[in-house]
């Protein structure tokens, strides 16, 4: 069964199947449809969670043994692969199928950071969406963008004219992970039931322009050290969410890694138009990727996997000046440093 993100919340209320799959690029969003998922399976009294991380190097043999051996604790476990590139290979895709024929009583959720159309053809993935739910989660269009807020607003209890929501769009250009920040933020500043005027929309957000996690990727991609380091400082002074600033910075980070990868084998215009990068931001990410080399790209995005960690723990402390030295690093021409 295949359910867009904004299906989810229904069907889970509904019922929790054995598995599900949630991949797409719009980490948000993914990241989104797994805490449903996980706060529906401890609702149902699933208290035993397992994660696996099957990354380039990971043996499927020991897929085979976490999902054989009996819970210690409870009758049934949420076990959450995590896949990173969205592929899992021959022996991997094999030992899904098996799993999903196996008839296990526990559930399955495999998330992924990264996907193409074209798994949605594979035998894994086809066995998979048969027995259980398949969540896809693509960027919001440019056109639906507005939509989006409004209704993410209306989550909130407040309310906005299209001219504010367009406003708010614009000034985030599509990224999702900024705009639901910028609208708890908005939620707490200004309460329930609030409607709020363009106006006011414009005076909010132009004081939190300097400490959020959106102003961090700009600094970093236009390679302003300085700032980039005041700007943490400031956003962990608010205390901003971590996970937020690390799904900013990813995003933008993978972006650049697909341009790298299309302009091997097409313009830079057309590659920007597949990645669908607004126009305000496409002279950006052609120079930060002339600027960065693909290794570097993916050394940072490996280490932000790192941070993803460390926020969700209690290494406060270490998670900032790993974020400091981190986005240092990435704004350093040179690149001395990433390949220290």
């Amino acid at each position: 069964m295949k359910l867009f993100p904004d299906r989810l919340p229904g069907h889970l209320e509904r019922r929790l199947d054995s598995v599900y799959l949630v991949a797409g690029p719009e980490l948000l969003l993914v990241e989104e449809a797994c805490d449903a998922i996980r706060a529906r399976a401890r609702a149902e009294g699933v208290a035993e969670r397992v994660v696996v991380d099957a990354d380039a190097r990971f043996d499927w043999q020991q897929f085979g043994s976490t999902s054989e051996n009996m819970s210690l604790f409870a009758s049934r476990r949420l076990i959450e692969l995590r896949l990173p590139t969205g592929k899992p290979g021959r022996e991997g895709g094999a030992a899904l199928r098996e799993w999903v024929k196996s008839g296990s009583s526990d559930i399955l959720l495999i998330k992924c950071q990264a996907w193409e159309i074209a798994s949605e053809k594979t035998a894994w993935f086809r066995d998979v969406e048969k027995a259980g739910v398949f969540v896809p989660c693509w960027s919001v269009k440019p056109d639906r963008l507005v939509q989006w807020i409004a209704q993410r607003m209306a989550a909130k209890d407040l309310q906005a004219d299209r001219a504010a929501c367009t406003f708010l769009a614009e000034r985030l250009e599509g990224n999702l992970l900024a705009a639901a920040q910028e609208i708890e933020r908005l939620a707490l500043l200004h309460g329930p039931g609030t409607r709020l005027s363009l106006e006011q929309l414009r005076a909010a957000v132009a004081d939190s322009a300097r400490f959020d996690s959106f102003r961090l990727v700009d600094l970093v991609i236009k390679s302003q050290a300085g700032g980039a380091v005041r700007c943490i400082r400031g956003l962990q002074e608010a205390d901003i969410p971590m996970p937020l600033i690390v799904g900013a910075l990813a995003r933008e980070l993978q972006t650049i890694e697909a341009f790298q990868t299309l302009t091997r084998s097409m313009p830079a215009g057309r590659a920007l138009a597949e990645l669908k990068v607004w126009k305000s931001r496409q002279a950006l990410v052609e120079s930060a990727a002339g600027r960065l080399q693909p290794n570097r790209v993916r050394r940072a995005l490996a280490e932000l996997s790192n941070l993803d960690r460390l926020s969700k723990s209690n290494a406060r402390h270490e998670f900032w000046l790993r974020l400091e030295r981190l986005c240092v690093d990435l704004c350093d021409a040179s690149g001395e440093r990433m390949s220290a």
